[in-house]
């Protein structure tokens, strides 16, 4: 696969030149390639949100540069615009931002902005909204009638009808239930599947993103302290447990186990590889069981 957004050296100062001058990304390096679905993990204030707006130059880098199919996204500053649609960002609580009179109208309002045709236009919604799991029976409501879940789901459609090469979103499962964060998360998925299309997903559940994510960055601090495949930074628990962050509690297991000497692998963090584990540990007789 080839790569279509790409970070070098990339750091950003908030109020440079003052008392209160705060780096919030360091010397970042990151290769995404086109097709894969990133998760970026990191507790509060490690630099994750501000990172992902530098990726259709929604903050400008004190120092370094992002690259888009290979080209800097501010070589012209003039066609910054053009990134904005290329990369499409869905922030925290997206619903908050709905605002015309049916749901139609609001996916609509994108497509609108980049002269899309009416008809194109037409095909798009009436394509993105089955994307985000509702029917075109919504398309004619009002967005304030929805749930808080479904308009989530407008939300990120409206995003996903600009079609952008890169979707790039914000805690899109924050504030919902189980079962409403299931469904983002798989919807997410199903999207990425189905289109081919780069999606970049923050978070702060390491659990949400072992689920959907082929990669994961996790900053701590301002920098970037992992980059790699799900189950390779998984190998990492302890240190991502350190850095204060929520591993899922079937890896959280599986350090307990290592920690009172059993002979297991510690990036386990799906059911299916703790039932493979224990199964492997059993058949070593590593595991007594009492029947107590």
């Amino acid at each position: 696969m080839s790569v279509v957004l790409e970070t070098r050296d990339l750091s950003y100062i908030y109020s440079k030149g003052t008392a209160y001058e705060v780096a919030a990304i360091e010397n970042i390096n990151l290769k995404i390639e086109k097709g894969e679905l990133v998760g970026v993990i990191g507790h509060t204030g490690s630099g994750k949100s501000t990172l992902i707006e530098h990726f259709n130059g929604i903050l400008n880098p004190t120092k370094g540069t992002v690259l888009l199919d290979g080209k800097d996204i501010w070589e012209d500053k003039t066609k910054i615009r053009n990134v904005r649609f290329k990369v499409g960002v869905c922030f925290q609580y997206p619903e908050y931002q709905l605002f015309e009179e049916t749901v139609y109208k609001d996916i609509a309002f994108g497509p609108r902005n980049m002269k899309m045709s009416e008809d194109e236009i037409d095909k798009t919604i009436k394509k993105v909204i089955k994307f985000v799991g509702l029917n075109e029976s919504y398309l004619d409501k009002s967005p304030f009638d929805l749930s808080g879940g479904e308009k989530r789901r407008v939300a990120i459609a409206g995003v996903m009808a600009m079609n952008p090469e890169v979707l790039v979103l914000d805690e899109p499962s924050a504030g919902l239930d189980p079962r409403g964060r299931n469904m983002i998360l798989s919807l997410i998925k199903n999207y990425q599947k189905e289109t081919g299309c780069t999606v970049i997903v923050v978070s702060h559940s390491m659990e949400d993103i072992s689920k959907i994510s082929d990669k994961i960055i996790v900053m701590n601090k301002s920098k970037l302290a992992f980059y790699d495949t799900v189950k390779n930074v998984f190998s990492h628990a302890e240190e991502l447990s350190e850095m204060g962050l929520n591993i899922p509690e079937i890896t959280k297991l599986f350090l307990m186990f290592k920690e009172k000497g059993f002979d297991v692998k510690t990036d386990i963090f799906t059911i299916e590889e703790a039932k493979n584990e224990l199964l492997k540990l059993l058949g070593k007789g590593g595991l007594q069981c009492s029947g107590t």
